[in-house]
This record gives C-alpha cells, structure tokens and sequence, in this order.
C-alpha cells in the first residue's frame, strides 16, 4: 500500500469487500478518489471529488500497481471514501480499468479535466473548480487560478511527462513596452523573467519589485514633476521615448528585437519550471528560434520553438544543440495587462518533423504527432504579425 504521506494520502489504503466499486451507487456525500497516470504511466497523481463536485490534484509520485481482488479505499483531504484507478490506452487517453464493472461509459478522455466532468456526471455531481486550501503553504500568494493539467504534453523523449505548479503569469507594462513573466516554484516561491530581485513570497512582492525595477530606471526628464515642462511637451517626449529615456524606434528590426526579448523571457520561465521537475536531465537555453501567437475558438495560443543543451550527466548531449517545439494556452486574461499561461506542449522536434498547424504554418517547427499540441487544427480568427508600417523597412517612421 502507498505510505500515507504519498498523494496527499492521511492513512493507508484499504480493501473493504470482494469486487469493485459502482459509482452509481455511491452516496452523494462520500467523496470519490482516482488514481490517474501521468508521465506515460510512470508517475501518477491522486484526484479527488468530494460531494458537491470540488476536485483536488496531489503533486506527482511513482505510479503505484492497481490493486485489484477488492474495493479499495483512501483517505485524503476530503476524507475516507472509494479508490479507482485509471489506465492509458495505446493512444495515450484514460480509461477505466474496468469498464463492465465501473458502470461508466466506455469512454477514452484526453485530459485529466475531461475525465473529472464525465466522472462528476455520473456521480451526479455538479462540477465545480478546485477549491482553496487554507493549510497549503505552496499556494500562499497565488491568485485562484487554474493549474496546469496533468497529461500536459512534455516530451524530450516522445512522452508525455507532467508539468507541475502553477500557470506562468504575465504582467504587460505597455507605458515601459515590456513583458514581465513571474514563476512559482515548488517551494511556493515567485521569481521574475527578467529578474528584479527576489524570489518573492507573493505574486504583490513580485509586482511591486517589477514597479521598483522600473522606478529607479526613469529618468527626470520623463516626470513631469522633475523635468519642469508642460503637458504638451511631456506628451510629446512619451511619444518619441520610453520613460529610460531611450527612443522609440519604429523599425521592422526594432519590433522583431523586442519581440525576441519578451518570448525569450517567457521560454526561460518555462525551461526553468520544466528542469525544477526534470533534475536528472534539465537543459540550458541557447537561443529562442521561431515564434507565432495566434487566437483561435476564443482561446490565444503561442506555438515556439528554442533550441537548449543539456546539463545533466549526458556528457555527449551537453555538446549538441536540440530543438524544442513549444505550445503555451492563455488560461485567463484581465485586460491587457496581466495574463496566466499555461503549457500545453513541450515536444523535442527532429530535423524531419513537419506537423501541421493553420495558426503557425510557415516558419514554426510541429512534432509530427499533431494530437500533442491544442491549437491550430482549426484555424485562427486572428494572427499577430508586426504591423504593415513596420514590416517593410529599417528606416524610422515619423
């Protein structure tokens, strides 16, 4: 049986009778535990419904052998109630262990999420989101967020591995033209893509060392109270400076330069919460290589490729190159400035991949597996690309 402290686990399991567990038939209040395989099955997490459809992820551990010749039980922050344990089919996609025996359609599910409304249905239980634990010190600070799904696509091998923590949240200071990404890691602690101190306690920390990082960095003649001019003239300087006192330049080299900085910053945020779970084989970032946002069925998708070494024991693979394929979804928004980014896809790409995708279909390298990526199947409403002014030339535009 799994120790107690695995999975959020309070006690050991149990078998409390021949046979197996009927969800149809177990009362509304008792809360239902899955045992769900992630990383191709050789990690696992325990989800947990209690019985008004409030559902709770543990972190990852080894996967444990299904126990079967009995109903299982467990006992985690919800309380005692059943244990059922999930597979993976030969595509990859959840299913029950037993589909005779579960009373549940004989359905394949290709995320955890999926599978946790189907389960709820059943259950007559309406699903609700994960709800606040008071006593988990990893959120403290957090905002009431989505986490990244368990059967997120990470797969330097052709696998699917599990991202852990929480989205990568994005703060825009269009005044400054920047970009600011802040990383939770497994201690609960918040670091900022470009780096302004810290790690922090909070996401406020974090935000108000971004504020500090840019306040030390105008200059007089960019405050109106220091620089003694008039609004026009203040209007006029916002216009052609930043608030450094650097120029706004207009070319097409200039935005393609900022762009490469913002997403570059966003990869190192995602490579280092990829290695904090991948410490046996992390990587280093070389160079960001191909980038695209795109919108489609009311979600923003942005589909990357990098190339990284590695800087693990593999003394051969720290010498070369590899190319990574990368897909982030925008998980919530709150206007233009602050989003929540969540990975979706990390995939090593081959000189002979070529998936692919109507929202990235020129320069953006797809694994050929195009089931491992969310967007682009069906076509984007909208494209981001630099504006037709600034697309044509190196020269300023006035």
């Amino acid at each position: 049986m799994a120790p107690a402290a695995h999975f959020g686990l309070l006690e050991p399991l149990s078998i409390v009778g021949d046979g197996s567990w009927r969800l149809s038939l177990i009362p509304d209040h008792t809360p239902v535990h899955f045992m769900v395989p992630v990383d191709g099955g050789a990690m696992a997490i325990l989800v947990s419904i209690d019985g008004q459809g409030s559902h709770t992820k543990s972190d990852p551990y080894a996967c444990m052998p299904v126990i079967r010749g009995g109903r299982v039980t467990a006992t985690a922050s919800f309380g005692p109630g059943p244990l059922i344990f999930l597979g993976l089919d030969t595509d990859g996609k959840y299913c029950y262990d037993d589909d005779d025996d579960m009373d549940l359609p004989a359905a394949r599910f290709g995320g955890i999420d999926e599978f946790i409304k189907a389960a709820c249905a059943t259950l007559r239980r309406p699903c609700s989101h994960r709800p606040e634990d008071p006593d988990d010190s990893s959120s403290k600070g957090l905002p009431d967020t989505a986490t990244l799904d368990a059967t997120t696509s990470i797969c330097p091998q052709a696998q699917a591995v599990t991202l852990s923590g929480s989205p990568i949240f994005s703060r825009l200071r269009c005044d400054w033209g920047k970009e600011f990404y802040i990383r939770v890691d497994h201690g609960g602690s918040f670091h900022t893509y470009p780096d302004v101190g810290g790690p922090f306690q909070s996401i406020e920390q974090a935000e108000k060392a971004i504020d500090q990082y840019l306040h030390v960095r105008r200059v007089p003649k960019m405050c109106l109270e220091q620089a003694g001019v008039s609004l026009r003239e203040m209007g006029i300087r916002r216009c052609l400076f930043w608030p450094d006192g650097t120029m706004k330049r207009r070319t097409k080299s200039y935005i393609f330069q900022k762009g490469h900085e913002h997403m570059s910053r966003l990869i190192r945020a995602v490579l280092d919460q990829y290695n904090e779970d991948h410490k046996d084989l992390a990587y280093e970032l070389n160079d960001l290589t191909q980038a695209q946002s795109f919108h489609e069925e009311e979600e923003w998708y942005r589909h990357l490729n990098f190339t990284a070494k590695s800087i693990g024991a593999d003394g051969l693979d720290c010498c070369f190159d590899k190319q990574f394929f990368v897909e982030l979804k925008n998980a919530k928004q709150e206007g233009m400035e602050k989003g929540e980014w969540i990975v979706t896809c990390f995939c090593m790409v081959e000189t002979n991949d070529n998936g692919y995708c109507k929202g990235s279909p020129n320069d953006v390298k797809h694994p050929n597996n195009a089931d491992a990526y969310g967007g682009g199947h069906v076509g984007p409403e909208e494209i981001l690309e630099d504006p037709d002014a600034w697309s044509d030339s190196d020269e300023d535009v006035c």
